[in-house]
């Protein structure tokens, strides 16, 4: 995914739950908050059914996702409370 495309995004998607379970340690230990969410009906195909919701940080979250090898299904804003 280019960068201008996570722009304005809060969700990172995944394929199962280990991925996601991994992101949310390494971002917990790089001081990033992070939520386990339903993934919304239609934002992710391809996805287990949960994401991670990421209120601040966003983009260094995603780049330090995407730096350590684990694979991201895709990236939506959602509007959660």
């Amino acid at each position: 995914m280019e960068k201008g495309e996570i722009m304005d995004k809060n969700l990172i998607i995944f394929d199962n739950m280990t991925r996601l379970l991994r992101a949310k340690e390494l971002l917990r230990k790089n001081g990033i908050y992070s939520q386990t969410v339903r993934t919304p009906s239609g934002a992710g195909k391809g996805s287990c059914g949960y994401s991670l919701k990421v209120r601040n940080n966003y983009e260094k979250a995603f780049e330090l996702i995407n730096n350590s090898g684990i694979k991201v299904v895709g990236v939506s804003a959602v509007d959660y409370n």
